[in-house]
């Protein structure tokens, strides 16, 4: 990504953006994510919805957890 994908959380450490989705398809991976034990912050949307679908809507994970995020959304093994 060509611009800073990390954001502060309310516990000082730092949240990754590891994918931006279709609002309808944003809690259903943030679900799968944290079942499998990451935390994961679906991110505010537009105020406008058409811009949520065009945009999509970020999904945040501990900057740790990032690497195993992506694989699991790209369905590498874990």
């Amino acid at each position: 990504m060509s611009h800073d994908d990390s954001r502060p959380d309310v516990h000082g450490g730092a949240l990754v953006e590891v994918t931006r989705v279709q609002p309808f398809e944003a809690e259903v991976i943030a679900a799968r994510l944290r079942a499998s034990g990451i935390d994961a912050i679906v991110g505010p949307g537009s105020p406008y919805e058409s811009l949520g679908f065009v945009n999509g809507v970020p999904i945040f994970v501990p900057a740790d957890d990032a690497p195993r995020a992506r694989a699991l959304l790209q369905g590498d093994p874990e």
